[in-house]
């Protein structure tokens, strides 16, 4: 069905509110209340993994026109232009700038105009100031106000349903993954940084612990007496020492203090930072194949250099930056790629990777850089091979469950937007097979 037989609304009929945001900067805190900005809210989601905030007073100061509620609709006005999310329950919050709040009138669904908005037929308003045919890099609200949007009555909510139980599974997937990425950082940090298991190894033989290390042994105590408390599998602790030795370097270990029998080395003995290659945009053949910078994946490409997994290390421009990559890639000249040296699995020098502060060591003020050999000098405590077997094959599982989880999301997102013009547009019906796949892939779960 063509556009021009869809009965639409303007925006301004369908919103109770339309509230430009203040026109001044926000006074930024380190806590309080949380003020959207234009970076939270990308490709109709509200991240607020890196919040911003202002104080109770700033907060007053900017709700003047409008207290943003549980299902108002947020669009950016520019830088970008016409990004949407809408506000969830429980969040206490204020418009930061180039924003403006819609709240939909009680008989419109939130849901339904936040896809609206999402769609084609909207998006072509945003992009395209018609009229004087010219492309525009911001909205005006009286342009805002006369969008239109498609209207389907008592079918909006309907129609908007799939949509919504896919973006639910989306982030519910995501969600798993931040949760499996903390558990095997704390691993990490519990076995090879904070030596748990030789703590307790200790404490049940009744080594004798160093007078440096008596602190951490006691809070240690603290946490093995709390009602919680669940022990490593013996066959486990088994492969872990009983006491620490000193370091030969003072400033490795805990304050100086390693544990027994395992060894202190340089990084150059653990992996190799190898050199990416120069590929020039103009070069990119746009195919099957991550293409990697400093900064993540900069595009594809139709050819590899670097068979997966692997591991990418931002070397100019954002340094020290991490990324795992699951296939095949093409890692650019502005970062390394990991080769892992003997044993060592390149899980383990992910996570080890993630402990050594390489984001804080830009040796060049004018192109930030990582020098190479600096990283080599890194020394770290290293594991018995079994220790690092029982490590690898433990996050194993979990970088399995990561990608399974990442393989679907990019599924679900694919179906999402192939669904989300043609619902809108009327194109599709609910009782098609495509939505029928939406509501199956949505009742499924990772295995």
């Amino acid at each position: 069905m063509g556009s021009e037989s869809i009965n639409t609304s303007t925006l301004d009929e369908m919103c109770e509110l339309i509230v430009d945001c203040p026109h001044f900067t926000p006074k930024w805190t380190d806590a309080g209340v949380v003020v959207l900005r234009n970076q939270n809210i990308r490709n109709g989601e509200l991240d607020l993994s890196s919040p911003s905030f202002t104080d109770e007073a700033g907060y007053q100061s900017r709700i003047k026109r409008a207290v943003p509620k549980a299902g108002d609709i947020v669009i950016t006005r520019e830088a970008p232009m016409g990004e949407v999310c809408i506000i969830p329950e429980n969040l206490k919050c204020c418009l930061g700038q180039r924003q403006v709040l819609l709240r939909p009138k009680s008989d419109v669904s939130s849901e339904y105009l936040y896809w609206a908005l999402q769609s084609p037929f909207v998006k072509h308003q945003i992009s395209w100031n018609e009229g004087t045919g010219t492309t525009v890099s911001n909205i005006r609200i009286p342009v805002l106000k006369a969008f239109t949007i498609p209207r389907w009555g008592k079918q909006e909510i309907a129609l908007s349903k799939p949509l919504s139980n896919l973006a639910d599974k989306i982030t519910l997937n995501r969600q798993i993954n931040q949760t499996l990425e903390q558990m095997a950082q704390t691993l990490f940090q519990s076995w090879f940084v904070d030596f748990d298991p030789v703590f307790d190894n200790a404490l049940d033989a009744g080594t004798p612990i160093p007078a440096a290390l008596e602190p951490r042994a006691e809070r240690r105590r603290a946490v093995r007496a709390e009602s919680g408390f669940t022990p490593l599998p013996d066959e486990i602790r088994r492969l872990f020492p009983s006491a620490f030795v000193e370091s030969p370097d003072p400033s490795v270990g805990l304050f100086g203090w390693v544990p027994e029998g395992w060894e202190v080395s340089r990084l150059d003995n653990i992996l190799e930072l190898a050199y990416g290659k120069a590929l020039k945009k103009s070069e990119r053949i746009e195919g099957h194949f991550h293409v990697y910078g400093s900064g993540g994946i900069a595009g594809t490409h139709s050819n590899y250099l670097v068979e997966g997994p692997g591991i990418i290390v931002g070397r100019k421009g954002t340094v020290g930056s991490l990324y795992w990559e699951n296939g095949n890639f093409f890692p650019i000249d502005t970062v390394f790629y990991i080769k892992p040296k003997l044993t060592y699995s390149l899980i383990y020098c992910f996570y080890l990777l993630q402990t050594l502060g390489l984001d804080r060591m830009n040796t060049d003020a004018a192109v930030p850089g990582l020098n190479r050999n600096n990283v080599y000098r890194l020394e770290c405590v290293v594991p018995v091979q079994k220790v690092l077997d029982i490590f690898t094959e433990i996050l194993k599982s979990y970088r399995d469950k990561i990608d399974s989880c990442n393989s679907e999301i990019i599924s679900l997102t694919k179906l999402r937007d192939t669904l989300l013009p043609k619902l809108i547009s009327g194109e599709l019906r609910l009782d098609s097979p495509e939505v029928a796949q939406a509501q199956a892939l949505v009742s499924e779960t990772v295995g």
